[in-house]
């Protein structure tokens, strides 16, 4: 029991050296717990900046859990929301993710503070637990506190779990597999916008993302740990829908310019049918890729990504959309966006990457802090012993905010260092703590 401990310990150390999560909770055994399958709840959010209600819509089985299996309980404190799975005997907690939802930026908007109601399909996966379960729905307080909005207990043998194939017979392009779905990192590229005589197109785009996602780092480093693969479904129309221009296309998954009144963002709101699609393959993360030439893209953290292929920018755009989508890394840039109050005042922001805090023994990246780097740092600040690209303080501005918002780096990918492109070091870390999640290379 002594060389167990001292080896657990030891474990412990190397994780925090390599600022690696922790992965300190109870340890739950998936064989124990869960059988192979998994299940996504369809629900409907339907809410505004101070109402949210859920309304749950149909459950459906797929064929395999591609998810961690070492590690189901969240280990990040990531997510406006979450979901928890607790066994229904024992009331212990037997898995948990945090994640954002199209409803939660929505509910920091002028029209969601006036009080309209919108409705927002959202889909949540998870194992499929071997005995009766509760779920929980959770919404985070602007406190940073978790409310639950919605529960339900449920028989993994009810008859009202569908259970029929999600194989729509779309064409699957395995872009590169590395190992198991459930010891990988596993990123599936989704067509929208190509007619069937793009099939090639999109492929040869997918392929594109895929190869300028693996010249950069960390992702290059860590490639062993991922597999992609890409699925094509036909849309009736070529392109995407542009209200601004009042244009207007019938396409797959209904994406489009202009989500939340901001003319380059670029979402869907058929949450449903997106992880439909997606289901056809073992994912852990989706990113949707648009045939169109016009810049833009979107993110909703921890759950999908969107981007252009046509733009010359867009590869830069997609890898940071997808930077937001896996590792929950806030914009560092500043500027004129819908959002009246994502980030409240006096409040601590849970993305990795941003802080409110200016001391050097409690700011989140404390770790990576230059020596003697002033706080905060001026953006003109040099330090002859380090590149000042890669130079780690607190520079004023981030998360849309001009003042009382900090960012470690002067120039970052998350902000306005695509030309060129390349994370920071804050950044990195964050990518890096989220591959670990999934594709664990040290015995834990």
């Amino acid at each position: 029991m002594q060389i167990r401990a001292n080896y657990c310990w030891l474990v412990m150390h190397i994780l925090l050296a390599l600022g690696l999560p922790c992965f300190s909770q109870e340890s739950i055994d998936y064989e124990d717990y869960f059988q192979k399958e998994s299940l996504r709840f369809e629900l409907f959010l339907v809410g505004n900046k101070t109402e949210l209600k859920v309304v749950p819509g149909q459950v459906v089985q797929e064929p395999t859990w591609p998810g961690p299996r070492n590690h189901l309980v969240f280990p990040f404190a990531y997510g406006k929301n979450a979901v928890r799975v607790y066994d229904q005997a024992t009331e212990k907690l037997i898995y948990s993710f945090g994640f954002d939802t199209l409803y939660s930026e929505y509910a920091t908007t002028p029209p969601a503070a006036q009080g309209r109601l919108k409705t927002f399909p959202v889909s949540v996966r998870i194992p499929k637990p071997k005995s009766r379960f509760r779920i929980e729905f959770l919404a985070r307080q602007k406190d940073n506190t978790w409310e639950t909005i919605w529960s339900e207990s449920l028989k993994p043998s009810d008859k009202n779990i569908r259970r029929e194939s999600i194989d729509f017979g779309d064409a699957v392009f395995e872009l590169q597999r590395t190992g198991e779905p459930s010891e990988r990192l596993d990123v599936v590229f989704l067509a929208e916008g190509y007619a069937e005589s793009e099939k090639e197109k999109f492929q040869s785009d997918a392929q594109r993302m895929t190869q300028y996602m693996f010249e950069h780092e960390p992702f290059r480093r860590h490639r062993s740990k991922f597999n992609v693969s890409a699925v094509f479904k036909a849309s009736t129309e070529s392109g995407v829908d542009e209200p601004d221009q009042r244009r207007y296309r019938n396409t797959i998954l209904g994406a489009s310019f202009n989500t939340l009144d901001i003319d380059r963002y670029l979402l869907t709101d058929q949450g449903h049918r997106l992880k439909e699609y997606a289901a056809q393959v073992a994912y852990d993360t989706v990113v949707v890729l648009v045939n169109s030439k016009r810049y833009g893209g979107g993110a909703i953290c921890l759950d999908y990504c969107v981007s252009t292929v046509d733009d010359p920018r867009s590869e830069a755009v997609f890898l940071h959309e997808f930077a937001h989508s896996i590792a929950y890394l806030a914009d560092e840039y500043i500027g004129s966006v819908t959002y009246s109050d994502i980030y409240p005042e006096g409040i601590e922001p849970v993305e990795p990457n941003i802080t409110r805090e200016l001391d050097p023994e409690k700011i989140k990246w404390k770790g990576l802090l230059a020596q003697g780097v002033p706080m905060p740092t001026p953006r003109e600040y040099k330090d002859d012993r380090q590149d000042r690209r890669l130079l780690v303080g607190a520079y004023e501005g981030g998360g849309y905010l001009k003042t009382g918002m900090y960012r470690p780096s002067r120039n970052c990918a998350m902000g306005d260092g695509l030309d060129p492109f390349r994370f920071c070091r804050v950044c990195e870390l964050a990518i890096e703590k989220v591959i670990q999640y999934y594709a664990p290379d040290i015995a834990q």
